[in-house]
Formats: structure tokens, C-alpha cells, sequence
């Protein structure tokens, strides 16, 4: 059970580290707005692609209990 706990604090404390690490050293300290600009596409890309995936997968449960949502790219099912 300790090591459970050691784990968990050790996760914990690196988030925070990685999160000061991101912002103090990549986003302020680099000063190169290119970084940031490219730091900030990536993510962009990131969540786009998520969302798109999420709403295709919550879509196909929906579409098993009789709810359709619209398509994202126009070409669903023709009825």
C-alpha cells in the first residue's frame, strides 16, 4: 500500500514539474515566438483530432440506442 502512495505523490509531483518545466522553459524562457507559435498548433491539431474521434465514437454508441447525430463531413447514411 505504501508503494501505491509513493507512486501516486511521485506522479503527482512530476505534473507539477513537467508543468513549470512547459511553461517557464518553452513557452516565457525560450524567447522564440516561433516555439510558441509551434507548441500551440500541436495542440491545436491535438484536440481537433480528439474531439473528431470522441464525437465519431459517443455518435456510433448513440446510433446502437436509435439517436443519429449529423455527420461531420456531410456524406452519412443516405435514407
Amino acid at each position: 500500500m505504501m508503494a501505491l502512495i509513493d507512486f501516486v505523490s511521485r506522479l503527482v509531483r512530476d505534473v507539477g514539474r513537467f508543468v513549470d518545466i512547459f511553461l517557464n522553459d518553452l513557452i516565457l524562457g525560450a524567447g522564440d515566438p516561433l516555439s510558441a507559435l509551434l507548441v500551440l498548433v500541436g495542440q491545436v491539431l491535438i484536440v481537433a483530432s480528439v474531439g473528431a474521434l470522441g464525437y465519431a465514437a459517443v455518435g456510433a454508441l448513440l446510433s446502437e440506442i436509435g439517436v443519429n447525430l449529423p455527420a461531420l463531413g456531410g456524406r452519412g447514411r443516405s435514407e
